[in-house]
């Protein structure tokens, strides 16, 4: 019975993070998206020591530890588009590989050229 009540506290607490902010958005018209907030209002609570992590741990434990179920949905589309994906393969390889790569070095080659100018 405390199990279930500490689970429901912990359950609370994320839950009312996340209220908190979709109000703070609503009523402050933000556009930063509601659960980013909530995470970061969890993150202030935890850092100032008013929220203890072991008052969340009964809830993040099972969530964490069946996270990956949440998963399986994304792995079973990939799999269902695996031909469209081995026919562009050529263009995935160019968007995960050699753009991030391209953007890195251009942007090192433009940091070097500005870095000796006043």
């Amino acid at each position: 019975m405390m199990i279930t009540l500490r689970f429901i506290a912990s359950l609370s607490i994320l839950i009312g993070c996340l209220w908190a902010a979709r109000l703070l958005t609503a009523a402050l018209a933000l556009s930063l998206p509601a659960p980013l907030l909530g995470m970061l209002l969890l993150f202030g609570l935890l850092q100032s020591g008013i929220l203890k992590s072991k008052y969340l741990l009964p809830s993040c434990g099972p969530i964490l530890k069946y996270m990956a179920l949440f998963f399986i949905p994304a792995g079973v589309g990939l799999i269902s588009y695996l031909e469209v994906f081995s026919q562009n393969a050529w263009l995935l390889v160019s968007v995960l590989i050699l753009v991030p790569v391209l953007g890195l070095l251009l942007t090192g080659k433009l940091a070097s050229l500005g870095r000796y100018h006043d």
